[in-house]
């Protein structure tokens, strides 16, 4: 209805329309018409409901970190696992948000701000920053609000852990039991096998690609893509093209001097003592000739410049007492005080140097001027400029905006709707409704801080079925892989099963043939590097031998291997401080999954697939 208004109607009268329809949306209680997916339930748990607006950010955010990762990798299929994937922790989230409520669990508004400023990623500098933790926000489609309460969630679900943890405990015996198993030795040696030594020894036929390809054909699609003409309105554009006078900078010189002027120092001594009638006495005793400093090593109360003498070195207003301060600045240089009386005793006053504020001249502050007020005058003319391209983006074509402020128009690549190519906003964008099926530009956006792009539809390209041709290599590819790494594990097999058999002649005619031989590993722990982890992990889960060696073949990734695990060994250490709180962590993560299944399991909860 909106568009079809706009498309008929320009200028203020389009604006005037608009608003009347807009505050009886407002009024009756159906806004929802401009929120989009924020109506749409995707699950529910125990009668409450998770929206898709919540669900996108969480789902498009492990999309790019996977994305990210796995790079060509990334296969389009995979998107329904991981969907299913982040619902069913958001619903693991709102269970255990449900029994916190029960439970009266809180989180304060101190416990939420320490928590997000201790996050590395929203520093800069080593230092929290607002604006850094606003556009990660803004680029990742979150809201103030919305990762607020999403980190509550969070905080309360640590409470929930860290009370079980609390309640845990480990009996002496385990907790030796577990110190032997911790400690314990393995003697052990292996054969490598890897994937990428047989490659060339797959013989793949035309036959069995296509019949892959034709079998899985539904998932060889290109997905939809578009292209997109675009304007950019940027900051740094703007600042460069401000154009500073001499005159501007002097009047803002004086607006700003403030800004480059050192504060008024004073340089005093005192002595702090806690009766008036000492304080007097000691006054007349410096009046008389006495040293000020020995006097207030032997009687002032201020630990932290009795020592020195009483100095108290160089401070601006603000630093004291105000009774001490209103005092100190009113003195002349080398003046003694009467006795001051403030909170903390009676203050005698020494007053040493008096540094007057300063201020920096004109030309050594004229770089930091210049930029300063560039930058003013650029979020000035910047949000001008915005308005105006905002309302211009509403009434005219792209071209004519283009025209009009002087912006350059500018033509994107093709690109897919989870394309890591572009900004998510710009990206949601250009699939909208409103660009991608109105062909209309879209409303003014933000996609980084302060640059701000209007877009609109230029071409699109449907999904459409790949080629055999484009697939066959993809294909081949995958089935020399998924060969390689079957072919080295029957070899490792055989090898194992030989061993086992006690057929050595034909275990080593095998290891011969495959040009393999033994790696042997002394003494090995559980965290040692004298194998891979996989190997460590893989040593440590064979049982113990008892008559000879014990033999086992494993798959690694893209390796095989023959494990001889050969003696096991305890050696009497001392007690390992750090295992107790290692073991309570397994067990109160342990308990914790379980009576997180448990509450899952007595709960009412639907996911709506098709929705999400």
């Amino acid at each position: 209805m909106l568009s079809a208004i706009r498309n008929k109607i320009k200028g203020w009268v389009a604006y005037v329309i608009i608003a009347l329809i807009i505050v009886p949306f407002a009024l009756f209680g159906v806004s929802e018409y401009f929120t989009g997916t924020s109506n749409i339930v995707v699950a529910s748990v125990n009668g409450d409901d998770i929206s898709k607006g919540e669900f996108l950010p969480r789902f498009e955010g492990a999309q790019r970190r996977l994305q990210k990762k796995l790079g060509d990798k990334y296969p389009a299929e995979l998107n329904r696992d991981l969907k299913l994937s982040v619902i069913r922790s958001m619903i693991d989230g709102r269970v255990l948000a449900q029994l916190a409520s029960k439970l009266g669990y809180v989180v304060t508004k101190q416990e939420l701000q320490e928590f997000i400023q201790s996050s590395d990623i929203f520093k800069e500098e080593g230092k929290f920053s607002i604006e850094k933790y606003k556009r990660l926000l803004r680029l990742n489609g979150y809201s103030d609000i919305g990762y607020e309460q999403l980190q509550i969630k969070e905080l309360l679900k640590n409470q929930i852990k860290y009370n079980f943890l609390n309640s845990a405990f480990l009996t002496p015996l385990m907790l030796n039991r577990m110190q032997s198993l911790n400690d314990q030795q393995r003697k052990f040696s292996y054969i490598q096998l890897n994937t990428k030594d047989y490659l060339d020894k797959a013989e793949i036929s035309v036959d069995s690609i296509k019949k892959v390809y034709e079998s899985e054909k539904e998932t060889f699609l290109e997905p939809q893509k578009v292209k997109v003409d675009f304007v950019t309105l940027s900051l740094e554009k703007v600042a460069k093209d401000t154009v500073v006078s001499e005159a501007d900078l002097l009047s803002f010189y004086e607006e700003e001097k403030q800004r480059f002027s050192t504060e008024e120092e004073r340089k005093a001594q005192h002595i702090l003592v806690e009766s008036e009638v000492l304080a007097n006495k000691l006054v007349e005793q410096i009046k008389q000739g006495e040293d000020f400093a020995k006097l207030a090593i032997k009687h002032s109360k201020d630990a932290g410049s009795k020592d020195s003498g009483g100095d108290l070195g160089f401070f601006t207003i603000g630093a004291m007492v105000p009774e001490f301060e209103a005092k100190a600045f009113s003195m002349k240089e080398g003046e003694v005080s009467a006795p001051v009386k403030s909170d903390f005793g009676y203050h005698i006053i020494k007053l040493n140097k008096i540094k007057t504020a300063t201020a920096k001249p004109f030309e050594e502050v004229r770089d930091e001027l210049s930029k300063t007020y560039t930058e003013q005058m650029a979020q000035k003319t910047i949000y001008n400029l915005t308005e105006q391209l905002g309302n211009l983006a509403y009434e005219a074509s792209l071209e004519e905006v283009a025209e009009q402020m002087n912006l350059k128009l500018e033509t994107s690549d093709f690109f897919a709707q989870d394309s890591m190519m572009q900004n998510r906003i710009f990206m949601t964008a250009a699939y909208s409704d409103v660009v991608l099926n109105k062909g209309e530009n879209s409303e003014l956006l933000e996609i980084s801080k302060g640059s701000f792009v209007v877009l609109r539809l230029n071409e699109k390209v449907a999904e459409r079925q790949q080629t055999f041709d484009e697939v066959e290599s993809y294909i081949k590819k995958r089935l020399v892989d998924t060969w390689a790494k079957e072919f080295v594990k029957e070899i490792a097999d055989k090898i194992a099963d030989s061993f086992i058999k006690g057929d050595i002649d034909a275990a080593k005619a095998l290891m011969s043939k495959n040009k393999l031989t033994w790696k042997d590993v002394d003494w090995a722990t559980r965290s040692s590097r004298l194998a891979s982890a996989s190997i460590i992990k893989h040593i440590f889960s064979l049982p113990k031998p008892n008559d000879g060696a014990i033999y086992s073949a494993e798959s690694l990734d893209q390796q095989a291997v023959v494990l001889k695990l050969s003696a096991v060994k305890t050696p009497k250490n001392e007690p390992n401080r750090s295992l107790p709180g290692r073991m309570l962590n397994i067990e109160s993560d342990e308990v914790f999954r379980s009576i997180l299944e448990t509450l899952k399991e007595d709960s009412s909860i639907e996911i709506f697939e098709s929705r999400l």
